[in-house]
């Protein structure tokens, strides 16, 4: 009966260890999100104070995945995808795949989007001056495979 009891408690204390364990990482996680929405947040403000509607930068989508990984040249007025250019080529990114070239404000979207659904790792590197991504790294799924998406902003340049 002693033995019998002693099991018990020693399968309780490891369940106990177990959901304890389970309860940080969940409140890791929910703190790594929730940090990570009042970093995407504050440079989101930091963007939107600048007033600046157009402009021009390369972007570079990098992922295994359809719709153009090349660099390109997006033009946005009043806040509007006006072209996208292939940078090396000089040609027009066809229409179906310009799409996926974003613009800021759609770039702090897919962040936000990537928080929502809670994706496994996001890192994102901003704008010191203007605050938006100019560096957007998702993982959504651990361990799995070619669904990572990333993108690359470089050589800004705003229209006033």
């Amino acid at each position: 009966m002693a033995l019998r009891s002693g099991k018990r408690n020693a399968a309780r204390t490891a369940i106990l260890v177990a959901m304890t364990g389970l309860s940080a990482c969940s409140v890791l996680d929910t703190d790594g999100r929730e940090s990570e929405r009042e970093r995407l947040e504050a440079n989101r403000a930091q963007w939107e104070s600048q007033g600046v509607d157009s402009y021009e930068f390369v972007l570079r989508r990098l992922c295994f995945c359809a719709g153009g990984t090349s660099p390109a040249r997006v033009i946005v007025r009043s806040g509007q995808r006006l072209s996208v250019t292939d940078v090396e080529s000089g040609a027009p990114v066809p229409e179906a795949f310009a799409q996926y070239y974003l613009t800021i404000d759609e770039l702090f979207d897919f962040i936000a989007d990537a928080i929502d659904r809670k994706a496994h790792e996001i890192d994102v590197t901003y704008d010191a001056t203007f605050g938006f991504p100019t560096r957007i790294a998702i993982d959504y799924i651990e361990n799995a495979i070619d669904e990572e998406m990333a993108f690359e902003a470089s050589l800004f340049l705003p229209q006033r």
